[in-house]
């Protein structure tokens, strides 16, 4: 009997099917290149290139901006997640293989420490089953293409090992291991609270012994965290103020919350439209966005609240208490992604990873509690054809992320306000020449919110286009959203095309007063200088630019063999040639 041999799996043999379905089913998404934030992240940044940088990881947040080893910019707290990067990237080098390849593993393994923890509420083959739907639901799939989703995968792995260890093992020593577990998942994201919150209802509901134990001894890695993340970035760190979302109140985010609900209950019966961010806000109310998704969301929770009374009166205690742990589990977890705190997306497919394990959690009770009388046999193909299309959704997902921009151009069909992706497709089209369509979605992408990043590829168009003036007024107004190295070099390089030499030259000086160790204004520096036919101060500005970074060969012995540059705007951007 088939079902007979699941419900007799040990636990390497789940372990190994779970190994062989994750690598079949995410293979066409882990050759992917580099893409969005994994620049500034890991590529570009500089720290990253070598784990001796550590203490780095630990003093700031996760981007780099060109500011040689200082502490890395952002808004959250993620030092593990850097920390990985940086093995990865000491290890391999720029590898974007290596990186997908242990993002992979890691989810691998959640789904299997996942499937212990089902376990001890279900058989073996509905754990099983949940944990496969868990590794290869579309929802679920970022977590595993997108690099950035690093912190998602790290804190999920740490969490559910943490809870499996509370439950496996009963002793008040084993708490250390759970602590030490908790405070690695607090240093991949800071929303690891809510495993912590879910271990102490855990210890009030089943082991109120070691209840104040727990308490006592998370007291030391709870304190060490909030030193270490004080030390960084300040208590409550700051609004990342990058996504429209961010800019609206409590009362207006809360008015777009119903939609964000609704977007996940849809998502996750029907994951077909995905997108890798999603930036819709509805701060007004309307029966389209407010009314109509608000009543969907009542109706669904309507239903789990019937399914615990049912419980409640047709299957045990321990079964109903077990749903109403999964069902508390499911709703701390949305609570988080509802725009209470606004956070820098409206909503994200990884913010339903802690939460998705709550809802199949909740399945799995409801099913193993009513008893359904279906065939077995029925039971099983209905859920191997669960798994088939789950699974077949995934890998042609695994297809968008091949590059980031065949992924832009998927995002905007599922996700209209995604000006993020508008402004990727705005650089992919620039690289090309393209100027005049790059321009059209740069200012989508700005109609959409204004960030330095979409007036740089504007005025990168601008510039293309021989428009030198709307350029430099494009990268001046990004500069508004931002002291970036990008946009005061790019305004730098403008010098050479445009303005005065005298007005360029004072320019670069100010610049370089706030930013002394760019190599890029020094060398754009020396050709001004070299322009205005005063050599010995370009002969020191090349200098300084081969002392702070990387200079074309052929521009430094330009410059200091006193060799005629030619200056000009080509299809593909600025060329320098000697003569």
């Amino acid at each position: 009997m088939l079902l007979d041999k699941i419900n007799k799996l040990a636990n390497w043999q789940v372990a190994l099917i779970i190994l062989l379905v994750g690598f079949a089913v995410f293979y066409p998404g882990l050759k992917g290149s580099f893409e969005g934030d994994d620049f500034p992240q890991i590529v570009n940044n500089v720290p990253v290139h070598s784990i001796s940088h550590i203490k780095i990881f630990f003093e700031g947040s996760t981007f780099y901006n060109g500011d040689g080893l200082a502490p890395l910019s952002g808004a959250y707290y993620r030092p593990l997640m850097t920390t990985t990067f940086s093995l990865i990237y000491t290890l391999f080098g720029a590898q974007v293989l290596y990186f997908h390849l242990f993002q992979l593993l890691v989810c691998m393994g959640s789904a299997f420490l996942l499937y212990l923890f089902f376990r001890y509420s279900f058989n073996i083959g509905l754990s099983l089953f949940l944990a496969l739907v868990f590794l290869v639901h579309p929802l679920n799939s970022q977590v595993v293409f997108a690099i950035p989703s690093m912190q998602d995968a790290l804190f999920f792995f740490f969490g559910i090992l943490a809870l499996w260890l509370l439950v496996r093992f009963r002793s008040v020593k084993s708490l250390g291991l759970v602590a030490l577990s908790l405070f690695l998942c607090l240093l991949s994201k800071e929303t690891a609270v809510v495993f912590i919150v879910m271990a102490l209802l855990y210890l009030f509901w089943w082991d109120r012994k070691r209840l104040i134990p727990f308490i006592g001894i998370m007291v030391l890695p709870v304190a060490l965290w909030l030193t270490l993340k004080i030390n960084a970035l300040g208590l409550l760190g700051t609004n990342p103020n990058n996504a429209p979302i961010d800019r609206l109140n409590l009362a207006e985010r809360l008015m777009t919350a119903p939609s964000i609900l609704f977007s996940y209950i849809t998502k996750f019966v029907f994951p077909w439209k995905l997108a890798s961010a999603y930036y819709w806000t509805y701060p007004h109310f309307s029966i389209r966005h407010v009314l109509l998704p608000l009543i969907i969301d009542l109706l669904v929770i309507v239903i789990a609240v019937y399914g615990a009374l049912v419980i409640r009166r047709r299957s045990t205690k321990a079964q109903y208490y077990t749903y109403l742990f999964f069902a508390a589990w499911a709703v701390l977890g949305l609570l988080t992604t509802l725009q209470v705190i606004p956070v820098d997306m409206t909503a994200c497919e990884t913010w339903f990873y802690f939460p998705m394990a709550g809802v199949l959690g909740m399945i799995g009770v409801a099913f193993t509690a009513l008893r359904l009388r279906i065939n077995p046999y029925w039971i099983a193909a209905i859920a191997l054809v669960l798994l088939v299309a789950l699974g077949i959704r995934t890998g042609l997902r695994g297809h968008d992320w091949r590059n980031q921009y065949t992924l832009a151009y998927k995002d905007v069909s599922a996700s209209k306000d995604n000006y993020i992706a508008y402004n990727i497709i705005a650089a992919g089209l620039n690289s090309r020449g393209n100027f005049k369509q790059g321009k059209l979605n740069a200012q989508r992408s700005i109609a959409i919110f204004p960030t330095f990043s979409n007036y740089n590829n504007l005025g990168v168009s601008d510039e293309g286009l021989h428009t030198f003036a709307a350029a430099q007024a494009a990268f001046k107004q990004g500069l508004r959203y931002g002291d970036y190295n990008l946009l005061y070099d790019n305004l730098a390089e403008l010098t050479l095309l445009y303005g005065s030499i005298h007005d360029n030259e004072q320019f670069l000086l100010n610049e370089l007063e706030m930013h002394p160790h760019d190599s890029t204004l020094w060398m754009y520096l020396a050709i001004q200088e070299y322009k205005d036919n005063d050599n010995s101060k370009a002969k020191i500005a090349i200098s300084n630019a081969a002392t702070y970074g990387h200079v074309p060969p052929f521009i430094y012995s330009a410059v200091v063999n006193n060799q005629p540059l030619t200056i000009e705007i080509t299809n593909l951007g600025l060329k320098v040639t000697v003569q």
